[in-house]
């Protein structure tokens, strides 16, 4: 994890080439107008610095940790994940978050703008359908396609937004059980946030698992088949649970330990 606080963007991009180079897998940066909740200075756009790194490095994966859905509707969200999957060559992944919650330090940024906080359900019904809508414009790539109607968005007429770039992971900042548990059926991966709850979240990824097992062994029993509504999207073995432990972000050189790997489910 790069820090975007009160540095310079070639700094910033050179330590990302860097960290290739001593072997990390992938390069993450934080989605903030600014450091002040933190106590840091200006921050840079997540998404311009991404571009960046992305030009600077040829193997490293690199995305946002975790991009705010508040922030962008979705269709502005896949047009800056399609640029840097192009810019990338296919390397960029989503890490997306749900929001601020109130009263915690993130919601201060929000207040500022007079954007909305919503309540915790609402915010976890806000991300599922965000990515639902993500899917939508990697799958209809034309302004004849059936049109997206969601609880809280509507696309319609709008065309190709992606062009032909791979549609990235979706990799879930969570630290509670309840987005945690949503994030396990439609999410290529979770990260979770280390904190009192961290036990928690990593224990209803496991129920869900397990719940998602017990019903594919009754689906095979059933006479009527088919597919079921609610079966997790990710294989147990391909879905990414890590943990990203709350280091300080105190300037350019900043990087933190990449985050701790539980892999696959088991």
């Amino acid at each position: 994890m790069l820090s975007p606080f009160g540095v310079d963007a070639g700094q910033v991009v050179d330590l990302a080439s860097q960290a290739e180079h001593w072997g990390y897998d992938g390069v993450w940066t934080l989605d903030h107008l600014t450091g002040s909740m933190l106590g840091r200075g200006h921050s840079l756009d997540c998404f311009t610095l991404l571009g960046a790194i992305a030009s600077a490095t040829s193997r490293v994966r690199v995305g946002p940790m975790v991009a705010n859905m508040m922030n962008r509707h979705p269709a502005r969200l896949a047009l800056a994940m399609a640029t840097l999957q192009s810019l990338s060559h296919g390397r960029a992944v989503l890490g997306l978050g749900a929001g601020a919650a109130k009263g915690s330090r993130f919601a201060l940024e929000q207040q500022a703008i007079n954007a909305r906080l919503l309540p915790g359900p609402d915010r976890r019904r806000y991300l599922a359908e965000t990515a639902a809508a993500l899917d939508y414009l990697w799958e209809s790539r034309d302004s004849n396609s059936e049109a997206f109607a969601g609880e809280f968005f509507a696309i319609d007429g709008l065309g190709d937004v992606v062009g032909r770039t791979p549609r990235p992971q979706i990799i879930v900042g969570a630290s509670g059980p309840q987005t945690a548990a949503s994030a396990r059926r439609w999410a290529d991966g979770l990260n979770v946030l280390n904190g009192p709850r961290t036990e928690q979240a990593l224990a209803a990824v496991a129920a869900v698992t397990r719940a998602d097992h017990s019903q594919a062994a009754s689906s095979e029993t059933d006479p009527r088949g088919g597919s079921r509504p609610d079966q997790v999207r990710v294989p147990d073995d391909q879905f990414e649970v890590s943990v990203l432990y709350d280091l300080e972000l105190d300037g350019p050189e900043a990087i933190l330990a990449a985050p701790t790997t539980i892999g696959g489910m088991e």
